[in-house]
């Protein structure tokens, strides 16, 4: 109960915990908007997935919406549980709960490599590095896209982009608060005021979230738990000029995100007689022979009692700003400008191996938490010029981008710390610059409803990266690759720059005003970089050098958009079916070189990746709706061979035969039940129903590091609640995970390295009482 009475005196503090009410997310009044707020089957829904307004069934690419509304409902308050929500979105755990990334259609970033992700998340279109980005309070919408993005959405995002929105200041004095409280002392606070300073001049929103927790783990070695959160979050987005020529909308966003990660647990050991000729590391079954048997006593512990050396400390500072500006230039032709500012700074301790053994440790009580500490900073500018031509039958848009980005990270891991081997330190700085230009424009054909859209963007980045000398950090450190600069086949800085042509080509035919067809295929591309847990030796990976090069991929979609009736039933239906193949796939491959841990980025030749998507629902009566998704994946390696850096600097060669994070089918089904309870009330009912196969978390899931495939899983979730019809109070009661299934969110394939795979559990079952007010 220590965190509700802390929780309550931080939310008094900035006016935020009004214990009541359901929030209503304000709908922006401005053109622009991305207003998801009805998300039921006869609402219209807005998305900006081609940087324009238009409705989700009128909009010629694949993208599922998930609303105010649905976050709220879903109690959708992190990354991780967003994939519940968002159809065909996997977001997988890496070496803890708080590291985070997204996957569509088969393209995710593997942990231990410097490849960026291929799945960007934007801010109020800013784009903000990897998953954990924001936090989820005060949302208008989440849209997620699907498939290559390189002509609007730029650099790396060969998988697709997550785009949140968060609620804009409106022309109304109004807000809400929410409180929950519930199982593992979790508090959660959250609330929105929005006052319109003075009418067509000055529009402000400032927002605030709170929330603590214990942590879901407890750890027999020290005694504490792990997987605690501590969170707080604070908003402001002001608007000038709302209705006038020209508009400014700024936001600035600053959050915190601390407590304990949850460690990974041991999910298989490699038998010694299986052990690799000449890899010292997988010998950890040797030198730890209770290993095995500790393994067999965690699987019968479960995931939530565990047994390791690691404190696992997590903290994320991060402040993100977004300036969006646009002047009206006649009544078809508009400038805009797009001005975002990312500060971060984050530092993580866990341990990797899931022992108490100190395989691979990133921190303990004894030396103090030691991991990875770094720090982002990244300008970005982007101007366009929106309008339309011939009569109004040709929608375009050009524009410039740059960005500049830098990154400094001091990661430091106990490798064998078990036996007195001192720890191993890699730091340095990667700097990337980006400048891109691009245009993309729709013609109307005037034949039956023909459209044709066509888009070029033309992107140079330059990366450097300069690794620091360790003996900074640690004169007891082994300095990794330092020593062997002298011999000279090492070099510093590493620095080259990637030119790629991205592209997008469509047809599209408004078959009825309810039905849309739509083709499309598009080209984009993730930026090559050097290895920053590998000896920075000249050349790429896959001929033993230190970097690695750029990623193409190239699809072929096909959909179709339905919003109508069946009956009297208002319906809403997306299908899409796509084909992408990918060269240069950027996958990981740990190996042990010159006697250090190594996570190199290589470039797998080629991958082939098909599915079909379908999502829709339908509102049988005014006081039902139902809906659902489901989603077939098929993804592969076609060319799988590739040669690496080897034990002793020496090549070796791996076969990728396992395509991770990639369920072959997941889906999703959701019922809501409205029953008046008199003429100022509702009882609301919700529940839904995620699922998923088995899939991999390592590339090399067959050969290298077999077991690593996770089982799928079923979750239910439910939601209960009373609100007034407009504004005021409501009460709900909600359970997550309802059924308590045992289920994993991703893992690390050690077997090569240490003799073991580790995975992450998901949640177990949590349920809350939520009471909340909105004026």
């Amino acid at each position: 109960m220590a965190n509700l009475r802390n929780a309550l005196r931080a939310g008094g503090s900035f006016g935020l915990a009004l214990l009541a009410g359901m929030p209503v997310m304000a709908t922006a009044q401005t053109p622009d908007a991305t207003d998801a707020a009805s998300s039921s089957a006869g609402g219209e829904i807005i998305v900006t997935a081609q940087r324009k307004s238009e409705t989700l069934e009128k909009t010629p690419v694949a993208v599922s919406v998930v609303s105010s509304k649905a976050l709220a409902e879903q109690a959708v308050t992190s990354e991780r549980d967003l994939q519940f929500a968002a159809p065909g979105l996997t977001v997988r755990a890496s070496q803890s709960d708080n590291q985070l990334n997204f996957s569509l259609r088969g393209q995710t970033v593997d942990v231990y490599t410097s490849s960026l992700p291929s799945v960007l998340p934007y801010v109020n279109e800013v784009q903000v590095g990897g998953a954990g980005s924001t936090a989820f309070y005060d949302l208008q919408s989440v849209q997620v896209l699907k498939g290559p993005q390189g002509t609007l959405f730029g650099r790396n995002a060969t998988g697709g982009a997550v785009l949140f929105t968060t609620a804009k200041p409106t022309d109304q004095f109004e807000g809400y608060a929410r409180a929950r409280y519930g199982r593992f002392d979790d508090v959660q606070l959250e609330g929105a005021i929005n006052v319109p300073l003075a009418p067509d001049v000055a529009l402000l929103r400032v927002a605030g979230v709170y929330r603590t927790r214990d942590g879901l783990q407890k750890n027999l070695f020290y005694g504490n738990r792990l997987g605690e959160i501590d969170r707080q979050g604070v908003r402001a987005s002001l608007t000038l000029f709302p209705n006038g020529p020209f508009k400014n909308e700024l936001m600035v966003d600053y959050y915190h995100a601390g407590g304990s990660s949850m460690t990974p647990v041991v999910s298989y050991v490699v038998p010694v007689a299986n052990n690799v000729p000449g890899n010292p590391f997988v010998t950890s079954n040797v030198f730890f022979p209770d290993l095995a048997a500790f393994a067999d006593a965690q699987k019968k512990r479960g995931p939530f009692v565990v047994d390791v050396d690691s404190v696992g400390k997590h903290r994320t500072n991060k402040w993100i700003v977004s300036n969006i500006s646009t002047l009206d230039l006649g009544d078809d032709l508009q400038l805009k400008n797009v001005f975002g500012y990312v500060h971060s700074k984050y530092f993580d301790a866990g341990d990797i191996d899931g022992t108490r053994f100190g395989i691979d440790g990133r921190g303990n009580e004894d030396t103090g938490a030691f991991g990875g500490d770094g720090k982002i900073r990244q300008v970005s500018e982007e101007l366009q010029l929106l309008g339309k031509a011939l009569d109004g039958r040709l929608d375009f848009v050009v524009g410039g981008y740059y960005s500049n980005s830098r990154e400094h990270l001091v990661n430091t891991s106990f490798i064998l710390n078990g036996l007195g081997l001192p720890a191993q330190i890699n730091a340095g700085t990667t700097t990337s610059k980006t400048i891109a230009g691009y245009g993309q424009a729709t013609l109307d054909t005037g034949l039956a409803g023909f459209k044709l859209t066509a888009g070029l963007r033309y992107t140079s980045e330059k990366i450097e990266f300069v690794r620091d000398d360790v003996d900074q950090y640690s004169p007891i450190a082994n300095p990794a690759w330092i020593p062997f600069y002298a011999d000279g086949r090492f070099i510093a800085p590493q620095q080259d720059t990637f030119k790629k042509l991205s592209w997008t080509f469509g047809l599209q035919n408004q078959v009825t005003s309810d039905l849309l067809l739509y083709a499309n295929t598009r080209r984009s591309f993730r930026s090559g970089g050097f290895n920053f847990h590998a000896p920075p030796t000249p050349g790429f990976a896959n001929t033993s050098g230190g970097e690695f090069r750029p990623e193409v991929a190239t699809d072929v979609e096909m959909g179709a958009k339905y919003r109508g009736y069946a009956g009297d039933m208002p319906v809403r239906l997306n299908l899409a079916a796509y084909t992408m193949w990918i060269k240069n796939v950027q996958r990981a491959n740990y190996v042990a070189i010159y006697d250090g841990l190594a996570g190199i980025t290589v470039n797998v030749p080629k991958a082939k990746v098909s599915g079909i998507e379908a999502d829709g629902n339908i509102q049988p009566a005014p006081w039902l709706s139902m809906g659902g998704n489901i989603n077939y994946t098929d993804a592969k390696f076609t060319s799988n061979r590739v040669a690496v850096l080897g034990t002793g600097g020496g090549t070796s060669f791996a076969n990728f035969d396992t395509y991770p994070d990639t369920p072959k089918w997941s889906g999703a089904v959701y019922a809501d039940v409205t029953v008046p309870a008199n003429e100022n009330l509702d009882v609301k009912l919700h529940g839904d129903l995620f699922a998923q196969t088995s899939n991999y978390f390592s590339s090399t899931g067959k050969s290298l590091n077999p077991h690593t495939r996770i089982p799928g899983y079923a979750l239910a979730n439910f939601r209960l609640g009373v609100e007034q019809k407009d504004k005021g109070f409501s009460i709900a009661a909600l359970v997550k995970n309802a059924f308590d299934k045992r289920y994993y969110t991703g893992g690390i394939g050690f077997a090569s390295l240490f003799a073991l795979n580790v995975v992450i559990p998901g949640e177990p079952r949590t349920y809350m009482v939520e009471v909340g007010y909105k004026f």
